[in-house]
């Protein structure tokens, strides 16, 4: 079985960062659009991988529904218009709520830079 990303290390880059990918659904499946390209050009998902697993999904305890787990994937996306190769990841382990805007970065709190996310 061949690994991910050719076993290569990965990471989004700053074109995807700071809330530049976005995207929409049509009917449940959800399209991620290109950053650098005009309009809502659709990316393309060419390979994912479960990135972590954790058995207890670390906010369990604060919240009321229960996650089954947790867990991170990641998402290989290219565009075929500007030929953009970038990551994403998806996880139930990063924030649970609240307004998006008014959050610090994942960066800033990995930094330290942020005493309490709340």
């Amino acid at each position: 079985m061949r690994s991910f990303n050719n076993g290569r290390p990965y990471h989004g880059s700053e074109a995807v960062e700071g809330g530049k990918l976005r995207g929409a659904t049509d009917t449940d499946y959800f399209y991620f659009f290109c950053p650098r390209c005009p309009g809502k050009h659709i990316l393309r998902v060419l390979e994912y991988a479960e990135h972590a697993q954790e058995p207890v999904n670390p906010y369990n305890e604060q919240l009321g529904r229960k996650a089954h787990g947790g867990f991170t994937l990641v998402f290989k996306l290219y565009c075929e218009q500007c030929r953009l190769t970038d990551f994403v990841k998806v996880s139930n382990t990063g924030w649970q709520g609240g307004d998006f805007d008014k959050l610090p970065t994942q960066r800033d709190v990995a930094k330290g830079a942020v005493e309490n996310a709340s």
